[in-house]
């Protein structure tokens, strides 16, 4: 199991390190993981859209990961298809994930999507 904290893997101020391809996705799973969680109670847990990473005996695994807020209030993301425990999220709350999706915004005219 992979123990995270994401302020390693990221900026002083929170951003993503874009110039590490691979640590750039890894980041990005822990995050959405952060944001899946971060709004649920401790001991509450939530099934993700994201796919397990997990390749037993070479074929894909087809469940999707849960995360777990636990008593200490870190987030445990795991496969309940292969009961894979994949990754052990603490110091997560100051990230800007931590409160969940983020809140809808209105389209402006000059964006250019309703067009």
């Amino acid at each position: 199991m992979l123990v995270v904290d994401p302020w390693h893997w990221l900026t002083e101020d929170g951003h993503f390190i874009a110039d590490n391809p691979r640590l750039y996705r890894r980041m990005l799973r822990i995050a959405r993981f952060i944001e899946y969680g971060g709004e649920l109670d401790q001991r509450e847990m939530r099934e993700t859209l994201m796919e397990c990473a997990r390749r037993p005996k070479g074929k894909a695994c087809p469940g999707l990961m849960w995360v777990v807020k636990t008593q200490k209030d870190e987030i445990l993301a795991h496969c309940m298809i292969c009961r894979n425990e994949e990754v052990l999220i603490h110091n997560w709350q100051k990230t800007e994930w931590a409160g969940g999706m983020m809140k809808p915004v209105p389209v402006s005219p000059d964006e250019g999507v309703l067009n």
